[in-house]
């Protein structure tokens, strides 16, 4: 009785997922569009540059994964349409619901997210932590105590901050916002000690503003570990499989260090071993 329940259920599964699949590259086909979510304030990842466009290091890849399916379906040209989405559940039903066919902004891989989302290859490698001014540092663990931090909701940071805090047991507020606009507002207004994020949304943020040598400090060691890729319809194979043969070979190629340079480099961050380590691993052959 067990094990025909078990395999009603393994075919009712299967059955609402035929139901719900996303052919990627079939609309791409068919409409000669290639839609692209992204977080339009998280620079150097992605962000709304000043002369209204999507820029930054993810927007770089996926837009070399469009070139990939123009080539690879032979279209003569492909038309990228960008969709502005902030919070991550909006990313994530952006996603599902298949109005976009890539998220292209700074996603934590989780296990969770992924019953609702695939993921491509992996595209950088981050830790949490926190950002505070540098007349009040916040600078380890310890000094969290007693504090007010924002955080944005949903994210794998409030789940980091809330570890943090049952661990250690200390008096710490969180204030949830809705996007890293918010939290350097709050920030700089003196409302929260501290803003915490992924180091390379902060290091964006914190090289946005005139004074930012000498206004802000971070957190000497990171929080926690952040693998990054891109969101993609779940269940959708062959669109993943060509998302990985795009940056596979660029991964195996230099551009992939001139991208990172270009957007990292700028803030003075050197391409890190891990990071290397990364592109390495991954530069998977045909």
């Amino acid at each position: 009785m067990r094990a025909l329940i078990a395999v009603s259920l393994v075919l009712l599964f299967a059955s609402a997922n035929a139901e719900n699949h996303i052919d990627t590259l079939k609309h791409v086909a068919e409409t000669g569009e290639f839609r692209i979510g992204y977080v339009p304030d998280a620079p150097p990842l992605s962000f709304l540059d000043s002369n209204g466009g999507a820029e930054g290091y993810s927007i770089d890849l996926c837009r070399h994964i469009a070139s990939t399916i123009r080539d690879e379906l032979g279209l003569e040209k492909i038309d990228i349409v960008y969709t502005p989405l902030t919070s991550m559940e909006d990313r994530l039903s952006a996603i599902e619901e298949g109005n976009i066919d890539i998220e292209c902004g700074a996603t934590t891989v989780t296990l969770s997210r992924r019953e609702r989302v695939d993921f491509t290859l992996m595209t950088f490698i981050t830790g949490s932590a926190v950002l505070s001014p540098k007349s009040s540092p916040i600078a380890d663990v310890d000094d969290l105590a007693g504090t007010k931090i924002a955080v944005l909701s949903g994210t794998t940071t409030e789940d980091v901050m809330r570890r943090v805090i049952e661990v250690n047991e200390f008096d710490v507020k969180l204030k949830l916002i809705d996007s890293h606009d918010e939290g350097m507002e709050l920030l700089n207004a003196g409302k929260v000690a501290g803003y915490a994020s992924d180091r390379a949304m902060l290091i964006g943020q914190v090289f946005n503003n005139a004074n930012a040598n000498n206004q802000y400090a971070m957190t000497r060691a990171p929080l926690s570990f952040e693998p990054y890729a891109m969101m993609i319809p779940r269940g959708d194979t062959e669109f993943r499989l060509m998302a990985d043969k795009a940056l596979a070979s660029l991964f195996r190629g230099v551009r992939i260090r001139r991208i990172y340079h270009n957007w990292f480099g700028r803030y003075g961050e050197p391409l890190s071993p891990m990071i290397e380590a990364m592109y390495q691993f991954q530069a998977v052959g045909e």
